[in-house]
């Protein structure tokens, strides 16, 4: 209970006393009432040093949440990425090695020639998750810088990270095109 609270309930009661008719208060009875205030009193002060207590563990679970889940989303932007990059650059090598195969035999010309733009999808896939990359590292050492110049830090890793995540988004757009197209340059060039 709050020193104010204290005097403004002291108060009260002799009003309260003064009301039945009474002028006088015994020695032993207002004893008695500052013991209970004085027992309310420490009572209140556990109390409220429990709640802060309880708001400040409160606050470091959030505050833990938030971490755990920040890491959660950066590895998983990560592993985005390095899934993009090795399966385009798969894609490049294998098509690498059928280039190969091609160069001295019938019609391997024709298949080279219609295997070029999925080879060149793929090989901009990787050109984009690089880039993804980069992107990432930016806006992270944005949002560590963000305590210097906090909007023109933050608004710059915002791009960032929107970049990344456009690059991303592009990569897999790239390979899924490239694949589309290494089907249907080999259907058609079976076809002929």
């Amino acid at each position: 209970m709050e020193s104010q609270e204290l005097i403004s309930n002291f108060r009260k009661q002799l009003d309260q006393v003064e009301m039945q008719g009474n002028q006088q208060v015994q020695v032993a009875s207002l004893r008695t009432y500052l013991d209970a205030l004085e027992r309310d009193a420490s009572t209140s002060q556990e109390y409220r040093k429990r709640e802060h207590e309880g708001m400040l563990a409160h606050h470091a679970a959030k505050n833990q949440q938030s971490i755990e889940m920040l890491k959660a989303v950066l590895e998983s932007g990560r592993s985005a990425l390095q899934s993009l990059l090795v399966i385009n650059g798969g894609a490049v090598v294998a098509l690498l090695g059928v280039f190969s195969s091609l160069a001295g035999k019938d019609g391997g010309a024709t298949l080279a020639r219609h295997l070029s733009l999925p080879l060149l999808q793929f090989g901009l896939g990787v050109l984009v998750a690089a880039l993804g990359f980069a992107f990432r590292y930016f806006s992270q050492a944005c949002y560590s810088d963000s305590n210097l110049e906090k909007d023109n830090y933050e608004k710059a890793g915002d791009w960032f990270r929107y970049a990344a995540i456009a690059s991303a988004l592009l990569g897999y757009l790239l390979f899924g095109f490239a694949v589309v197209n290494a089907y249907y340059a080999v259907v058609w060039s079976f076809s002929l």
